[in-house]
């Protein structure tokens, strides 16, 4: 009798213990999904919030054709086209014909460079993607060797409210620069 009780203290603490690694199992599965579904989200918020920074500096530079009287602007020379080429159209065009702006265009487009540097690592650099792992690396070349970065969800959603910054905040280009910019050459073709 005595031995049946040790048995059956036994199975029962073997089931209690079962439960439990069945318990934190499931508690593991569903963090790795959730922290996977974090990333995604964060990589998705990113890419949007870059696209609104390019169209932004699509509307920058077709405003440089802007003639008042004509109210009219033609994004389509613009859209499309490379990051590199926008920044640089505008960079000169700003320095030649808007220079009350130049320091504020020079610390926007060095925040962009940097940003673009990280955003060619997620969207060009991963190779391959892993659940379990929180820091997903990835690798592109620069300079003609590759060069391999740890991505984690905190470092991208940091890069993401950078963006919003960039984009609407102060001095955004969709904000604050957009309307120093549009005054400024409008009050130039007009005199």
């Amino acid at each position: 009798m005595k031995d049946e009780k040790k048995t059956d203290y036994f199975l029962i603490d073997e089931i209690e213990h079962s439960i439990k690694r069945f318990y934190d199992n499931y508690q593991a599965q569903s963090d790795l999904f959730r922290k996977d579904r974090e990333f995604k989200e964060a990589l998705g918020s990113f890419i949007l919030a870059f696209s609104k920074l390019e169209f932004g500096l699509t509307i920058l530079c077709s405003l440089t054709e802007f003639e008042p009287f004509k109210k009219k602007i033609n994004i389509a020379n613009y859209y499309g086209a490379e990051l590199k080429i926008k920044r640089d159209f505008l960079k000169k065009f700003i320095i030649e014909e808007l220079p009350e702006i130049k320091q504020d265009w020079l610390d926007i487009n060095t925040s962009i460079g940097k940003i673009n540097r990280v955003r060619r690592f997620l969207v060009h650099g991963f190779t391959s993607y892993s659940l379990p792992v929180e820091g997903n690396r990835a690798s592109i070349k620069i300079n003609g060797k590759m060069v391999l970065e740890k991505i984690t969800t905190k470092k991208i959603k940091e890069l993401t409210e950078t963006l919003h910054e960039l984009n609407t905040g102060h001095n955004g280009v969709c904000g604050e620069f957009r309307i120093k910019f549009k005054r400024l050459l409008i009050g130039k073709r007009q005199s």
